[in-house]
Order: structure tokens, then C-alpha cells, then sequence
């Protein structure tokens, strides 16, 4: 009686392994070959899912590489052509987009390392104010430059046991997305909350806002915000994902939510050492 559905189990199987992720089997027999076929059922759909989830990094990768290489192609040929001279101001344009082609790539080599496990951690008992205080310092000119104002509440001591160069790195890329997307005579805050054992560093910055649904995606991989909040503004949609991978290498928690201030607000919660 069983034979008939381990056959279709085995078919299955088959199909799986050639790469047909869509494939499902149908058991309605005994509770051990039930389990079997739920069990094989659950496999097809995560690899279908991790499939799918390849396929879209691959299409993001070749989109974000593709920009600054389209836009370095033609102005080298300007160059060439005498259509443009060579002046400082061409130089300086080719070697933001050198860097922007550089940083993406860092990126994707930071989240490539995370994945595998062989992002470097040397972690400590820091304080948690002195780095946000460095972070800050170092995006001081850049928020004036976007006529931002800057408000910071870090009064009392939160220690951690972590890395304090990816704390900050990860301090640093929350900064630049406030940066990069508020409204210039916006405000950012930054503060610092106990929580029992726990620390919460919120970021938060004023309009435009970001609708309720996208939210939860805001730490995918490539995802942007459709409208305000949206690639004109630049970047590749890597920070987040990367403050995700540092968050949760250090016990940690990261998420986004509608800010007072009228923008977003993120905030990492990790535990106090």
C-alpha cells in the first residue's frame, strides 16, 4: 500500500534535484509517510524561496554595478572625443563615481562575509555614548551641509560587549541614510534609552516619511522606498541590511517605525554587558 506513495516521494525527488523547486508530492497515507511528504514539502519551498531570492540579488547586483559603469563609460568617451575637456571638475566627477562603484562593492563584500560567517568581530566592554559621539562627529560637517540639525541626548552609561569599529561603522550608515534622505531644514536625533538589560539607540530624523508597509522591508537587501525616500537620492540600499548583519552579530535587534519628528526612526536595541 505504501509503495505507490513512496514512488511519487522518489519521483519527486528526482524532479527536486534537477532543479524543479515548484515540485509538491500528495501523501494521504500513514502518518510516517505524511510526515515525509510535509517534510520534503517544506524543502521545495525553501529552496524555491532561496532560489528566487538568488535570482533577485543576481538582477540587483548587475542593476547597481551597472549605473556607475554606464556613467564612467561616457565620460571617459567624452574625454576622448574632446566633447569635454579634461579639468578638474571632469575629474572629480569620474572619481565620485570610482567611489561610489568602490563603496558598493565593499558593501557587497561586508554582507558576502556576514553570510559565510567571516566578518571579523572583536568585541569588548565598550561604552556605547563615546562611539555614537565619534559617529556624530565625523557626520557633523556633512548634516550642516544638508542644513540638518543635529540634536543628541547620550547622558548616561550604556557598556556592551561588542566591536567598537562595527558599532560605529554601523552608527555611521544610520547617520548617512538620515542624511541622504531628510528634507534639507529637517532634524535629526539621536538618543540612548535603557531598557532592563538592555540599551535602545534610536536614530530619528524628520519628513518625508515612510508608509507603514515598507517598513518591515527597509533591511532587505537592494530594497528602497518608492517616492521620497528613493534611489534619486543615491545609494544602493545596502546600509540597512549591513546594520542588520551588525546587529545581530551582537545579540542585538534593529528596527523601523514612523519617527515623531515626522521621518523614520530606527532603533537598535542590544544588550547591556
Amino acid at each position: 500500500m505504501a509503495r505507490l506513495p513512496l514512488k511519487r516521494v522518489a519521483q519527486a525527488t528526482h524532479r527536486l534535484a534537477a532543479g524543479n523547486y515548484a515540485t509538491r508530492v500528495e501523501v494521504h497515507s500513514g502518518d510516517e509517510l505524511r510526515r515525509l511528504a510535509e517534510d520534503f514539502n517544506r524543502l521545495a519551498q525553501a529552496l524555491e524561496r532561496n532560489e528566487a531570492l538568488r535570482r533577485r540579488f543576481m538582477a540587483d547586483v548587475s542593476h547597481e554595478l551597472r549605473t556607475p559603469l554606464t556613467v564612467l563609460s561616457r565620460e571617459l568617451e567624452a574625454l576622448e572625443d574632446g566633447v569635454r575637456p579634461l579639468t578638474r571638475t571632469s575629474l572629480a566627477s569620474l572619481r565620485g563615481e570610482v567611489a561610489a562603484l568602490g563603496k558598493l562593492i565593499e558593501d557587497l563584500n561586508q554582507l558576502a562575509l556576514a553570510d559565510v560567517g567571516a566578518l571579523a568581530y572583536r568585541k569588548e566592554s565598550v561604552e556605547v555614548a563615546p562611539l555614537i559621539e565619534q559617529a556624530l562627529e565625523s557626520y557633523r560637517e556633512r548634516l550642516a551641509e544638508r542644513g540638518l540639525a543635529l540634536e543628541a541626548r547620550l547622558d548616561g552609561a550604556a557598556r556592551v560587549f561588542g566591536d567598537a569599529d562595527r558599532l560605529t561603522q554601523m552608527f555611521r550608515n544610520l547617520l548617512e541614510n538620515s542624511a541622504r534622505y531628510t528634507e534639507r531644514g529637517g532634524r535629526v536625533r539621536v538618543g540612548i534609552r535603557r531598557q532592563d538589560s538592555r540599551v535602545a539607540i534610536d536614530f530619528e530624523d524628520s519628513a518625508p516619511d515612510v508608509p507603514t508597509e515598507p517598513l518591515e522591508h527597509l533591511f532587505e537587501r537592494f530594497y528602497r522606498v518608492e517616492g521620497s525616500r528613493s534611489r534619486a537620492n543615491g545609494g544602493a540600499g545596502l546600509g540597512l541590511a549591513i546594520c542588520r548583519s551588525i546587529a545581530v552579530a551582537h545579540g542585538g535587534e534593529i528596527a523601523a517605525e514612523p519617527s515623531p519628528l515626522g521621518g523614520l526612526r530606527v532603533s537598535v536595541t542590544l544588550p547591556t554587558r
